[in-house]
Order: structure tokens, then sequence, then C-alpha cells
């Protein structure tokens, strides 16, 4: 049987309607087109921005998003579709607001199939046309398939990637700047919502600092919000508009990572793994970059003094906050770089000093790829110093905590202490892991095996612990304390409650 690659998406709220127009539908183009459909204006939204979708058909009035406001977002984000809206009321102000945001047409409800089915055919020869013409502006992009498609390596040119690049005047050569936020720590059921606040606070910045950009490529991947921006002639200033997005995002509590200067566009696939290799090592962009102009070389040594003292106590986040400021202000003051060696071979010794504990592991990974002296001496560039300065002192910290008496004791605590001081924030297990220096996996068996609970159940657990103590105190409604334990959806946490204590958090705050 042959099989269409064209697609057709039906979106109404009402079921039976829903279901008898996908059937209607599916039987009259069989092996003419592929039949999409579902509920609401945002769900279509979302499956809008990620495939490529040749004909809507959808309804007005609808709850979370309805029709006109669709029409809205595909005429925003420029995406390619012949629509035509369906609705129960003959209201001029519905029809002339939905053929002035593209629709091709307004039809009345109940429908009159045979009509209908005229103007899909009419639109599906259209679209069919404009395929088979020369690529060209009218072709369909769909930007999650290009940034899936630039992502990845090696890159395989597109019919779509080719109609992109003759839209935008773009070459191989063309610079790109590559940015990923990270998206995995975020309540699932708000994903497309935030996607879209991202982007359109992305694009405020750009609008904002009067950025001149050919075009921008966004979407999710590998638990990222990630976007490709293409700016038109001035560079710097585009990345200087970037520093105040992260400002913006550092205060939402977003992990985020930019590329540190343009790329051309066959290396975005590059600067994106790149990206993810700093997020698999727990390194993230600080905010507040313009700040950087404050500080002075005598700064300098105080950060590699106070990463050092740091170090001594395992204290390795503050021992990276440090390091990563160490390396950001050097980057913009730009001391010798024979200065800034000696100062990092001096905090080694001055480690060995302070704590007598790292001298047999500094000394036994001498000749290995974890040798300190050796990548200090050797580094070609501080970018690079820095990201394996940080692999090997994450490696030697792992290795001094696990010679340490009663080692498996002291791991236990300082997971407990986290999830302590951190369990009204969206921690995963990965972050508990990471903090102890632990593969996930491993950790997570691990934990269970000492604990006796799963890292989810102690979690939870102690997240309702403290909703108890706020109950009683009276003071709170349910979701303010629902979202003060770490929980962001009211019902979740009603269900983790009742779990732990068999009772609804009204039930027990009445008792």
């Amino acid at each position: 049987m042959h099989m269409t690659s064209n697609y057709i998406l039906i979106v109404d709220d009402d079921s039976d309607i829903l279901k008898g127009l996908t059937h209607a539908v599916e039987k009259e183009f069989e092996n003419k087109l592929n039949v999409l459909s579902c509920k609401n204006g945002a769900i279509a939204a979302n499956i809008l921005r990620c495939n490529t979708i040749d004909i809507l058909i959808t309804d007005i009035k609808m709850p979370v998003m309805n029709g006109i406001e669709l029409l809205g977002f595909i005429k925003k984000h420029h995406i390619t579709c012949k629509s035509v809206v369906l609705s129960s009321y003959d209201d001029f102000n519905l029809a002339r607001d939905a053929l002035r945001l593209g629709a091709a047409d307004y039809l009345l409800k109940p429908v009159d199939f045979p009509v209908l089915y005229q103007l899909l055919y009419r639109l599906l020869a259209q679209v069919i046309s404009e395929q088979s013409s020369s690529v060209g502006r009218n072709y369909p992009i769909n930007m999650q398939q290009l940034l899936e498609a630039y992502l990845q390596k090696p890159i395989q040119k597109t019919t779509y990637m080719l109609a992109f690049e003759e839209k935008y005047s773009l070459t191989s050569g063309s610079a790109c700047i590559v940015g990923c936020i990270k998206l995995d720590a975020v309540y699932s059921g708000k994903l497309f919502q935030l996607q879209e606040e991202l982007r359109e606070d992305l694009y405020h910045c750009l609008n904002r600092s009067h950025i001149q950009y050919r075009s921008i490529i966004t979407g999710e991947m590998a638990s990222c919000f990630v976007f490709m921006l293409f700016p038109d002639t001035d560079i710097p200033k585009c990345l200087d508009s970037l520093h105040s997005y992260g400002d913006q995002l550092a205060d939402q509590g977003y992990k985020f990572r930019f590329s540190q200067q343009y790329v051309t566009l066959h290396q975005c696939s590059d600067a994106f793994r790149d990206c993810l290799t700093w997020f698999e090592l727990g390194y993230y962009d600080l905010p507040n970059n313009r700040a950087y102009e404050n500080y002075t070389l005598e700064d300098l040594s105080t950060f590699i003094h106070q990463a050092t003292n740091s170090l001594a106590v395992y204290d390795m986040k503050n021992t990276l906050h440090c390091l990563r400021l160490f390396f950001a202000v050097s980057n913009h003051l730009k001391p010798s770089v024979k200065e800034t060696k000696k100062a990092l071979n001096n905090s080694i010794y001055a480690l060995i000093r302070l704590n007598s504990k790292y001298i047999e592991p500094v000394s036994g990974l001498k000749f290995s790829e974890y040798d300190l002296f050796s990548q200090i001496e050797n580094a070609p560039s501080l970018s690079i110093l820095e990201k394996e300065l940080y692999h090997s002192l994450n490696h030697l910290v792992e290795v001094v905590l696990h010679s340490l008496p009663n080692k498996e004791d002291c791991i236990i605590e300082k997971a407990k202490s986290y999830i302590e001081e951190n369990y009204n924030e969206c921690i995963c297990l990965n972050d508990v892991a990471a903090h102890v220096y632990m593969n996930k996996s491993y950790f997570s068996s691990f934990f269970k095996s000492k604990v006796g609970l799963t890292y989810r159940d102690y979690l939870r657990n102690y997240r309702i612990e403290k909703s108890i103590r706020l109950i009683a105190d009276g003071n709170m409604k349910i979701y303010e304390i629902a979202q003060a334990v770490g929980y962001n959806d009211s019902a979740h946490f009603i269900r983790a409650f009742k779990e732990v204590t068999g009772k609804n958090p009204g039930d027990y705050k009445v008792s």
C-alpha cells in the first residue's frame, strides 16, 4: 500500500465531532492524507511546531487555546500550512479574523462533507504543486526538524534545509550562536508552555536591544530548549544582548550554556555537543557577565584562594563557583598565560598543605589523564584548561572521599543533607548523585541499600513531613504548601500526601 507523506491535522474539543471528522477524512482521503487529531489549540500548536502539517482543520471555540489564537500562533511562527476553520457561529467578525490570519476558508457546522471534501482536494492539490516545484521560499519549513537536522552529525542536507538557507541567504560559513537551556527539572506538564515563554523572552531581549538577525531556529533536544541564532552584522552586540538574556535566565533559576563566540553553520553540531558535555560535567554559564568588568587582577588571586580553601574541605560546589569566576574574569582581563598557570600550580601545592589527604591522590594521578600539573603546563588555551581542570578536580575529590574511613556513611549523610537543603527545589536523582560524585544508577541502588527507601520515596516522605508542619501552622493554603515543599502541581502533592499519610491534606488539616 502506498503511504502518502502529506499530513492533515483536525482540531476540535467535541469528541464526537472530532471522531466523525477524522473517520470521514480518513475514508475519503485514504492513501492521500495521513490524518492526525487533537482536542485543543495548545496541543495542535505543539504538533505544528514539531511536525510538517500540510492542512489544518480547526474549530473556533476550544479550551486552552482557541482556533483564532491557533491561527495567530501559526502566523507568528511562520508555519506553512493550509488552514480551514469550522464554527457553529455564522459570525462575520470571526470569519474576517480567521481569513485575516491566513485561513483558506471558513465553514459552518454541521459540516457539509461534500463541500469539505471539495475544499480539501483543492488545498491538497496546491500542497502537492508547491512541493513538486523547485525548492524555494514557499517550501514548508519546520523549526524542530531543522534544529535536529543541523545538530546531528554528520550533517546531511535535506530539502527543507536548503529551502531555509535560500530563504535567509545562509551558507555553511554563516555566523551562528548556539544556546542550550536545561529543561529536565521542569514539571513535564508545562513543557510546551515553558518553551514558548523562553522563546518569547529571547525574541523580546533581542528586539529590545535592536539586534538585527537573519533568523532564529528553536526547539527541544536532549531535555534542553535549544536555539540557533543567526546574527546579521553586529555579532559582539548580539553576544552582549545574550548576556542580558542569560541574566534573566539565571534570575529564574535556569541552568544554561551559550557558545562563547559565534560558530559557523557547519560547526553548530559541535557547539551543541560542547554544551551537552558541560552539562554532563555539571557546569553552566554564570549570570551577570558584564559585571566582570568591575574585577581586577587582584580578584583573581582571591578566587583561587577561595577555591583552594573550599576544595580542602571537599566543598566542590563552591570550588567550581570560584574557579568559574576565575576563568570568566581571566577571559575578560586577559592576564598572561604564564602567570595564570603559575597561580593554578601554586594552588595545588597550597591544597596539599591544607589537607594532607590530597598528597597521595595527586601523586598517584601523575602521568594519567587526570594529572593536574601536566594539564596546567600543556593546555593550549584557558578554555581547554578550564574544562580539563573541572573534570580532573571532580575525579580527585571522588578519589579522596572514597579513601576516607566510614565513607559509605559519609556519602549517605552528604546526600541526605543535600536533600534537606534543597527539598523545596526541583531536584532529581542525578543532582544528588552528582553532589556525592557517584554514577546515577549506582547511587540509586546504593542509597536504597543503605537507607531502606528509594531516593524518590525518601524525598517524598521528607517533603510530606515538612508539609505537615506547615499545615499545622494553619497560615498557608494547600497550593501554597505544595509549592513550598517542592511540588509545582497541587494534584501531585495531594497524591503524594495521601500515599504517605493515608489522608488528603484538607482532611489532615481538619483533624
